[in-house]
């Protein structure tokens, strides 16, 4: 088997995309300025495998330049840089050594927000009883629910017994307050798409800062709920 590796060759990347059809896209990507603090050339990945995979391109991506991304730590991985893209097109500010610590701390955390997400598509009454995933047209539309128009993702997109969309975001570590502005947009997002009234906002993260709880205490439709991870262990007969 061969070796893991956590990234891939940006020239390489380029090449691909190139190879097909998106040679505007990887010059804006090769040339662009953006940076967040010690993320450069971390950050041109990013855009890259959120580019791949908005075209349906991944699988292809893997196999011809990164075929670690195709194992249970590349899945990780490429997630990691999907949520590095995003905050960088979110928080136009730029990022805080804080944030920047955190990021760190998500990369190597990453199997845990994998493993949380996966367990709450399937059992979201934890959250609210009667609580469903959206399907949508295509089945399982509601996990990573790619806003409309848009290269973000939402993490679960829901629908409560009362037919409401409940946007649900998480947070593998702590959340803080940057977060409520993104959660915003998604939930203004869905409620223009599908032209509904009102649509329901849930945060969960492993700690909720005092500064998010002050954020969100007025806002209506917004509930912050906090995770603890728990180990089992099952003996083995030999």
């Amino acid at each position: 088997m061969d070796e893991y590796k956590r990234s891939f060759s940006v020239i390489e990347a380029y090449a691909f995309l190139n190879r097909n059809g998106l040679e505007k896209e990887s010059e804006e990507i090769r040339t662009s300025p953006t940076t967040f603090k010690s993320y450069t050339s971390t950050l041109r990945r990013a855009k890259i495998i959120v580019l791949v995979k908005q075209h349906g391109l991944f699988q292809r991506f893997c196999e011809e330049v990164w075929p670690s991304g195709l194992t249970k730590k590349g899945e990780s991985r490429a997630r990691f840089f999907e949520n590095l893209a995003k905050r960088a097109s979110t928080d136009e500010e730029g990022i805080t050594t804080e944030e920047e610590d955190e990021l760190i701390e998500e990369d190597d955390e990453f199997a845990y927000e994998n493993d949380l997400q996966n367990y709450l598509i399937k059992n979201l009454g934890v959250i609210e009883k009667g609580l469903k995933l959206y399907e949508g047209e295509n089945g399982r539309a509601g996990v990573e629910f790619y806003v409309p128009g848009t290269s973000r993702r939402i993490d679960i997109l829901a629908v409560d017994q009362n037919g409401v969309f409940v946007v649900i975001e998480l947070k593998v570590s702590r959340g803080y307050e940057r977060v409520v502005g993104q959660t915003l947009f998604y939930q203004s997002s869905i409620r223009t798409h599908f032209q509904r009234d009102r649509v329901r906002a849930v945060i969960i993260a492993r700690e909720i800062s005092p500064e998010l709880k002050a954020a969100t205490q007025f806002l209506q439709d917004f509930e912050l709920f906090e995770y603890q991870l728990s180990l089992t262990l099952k003996k083995i007969t030999q």
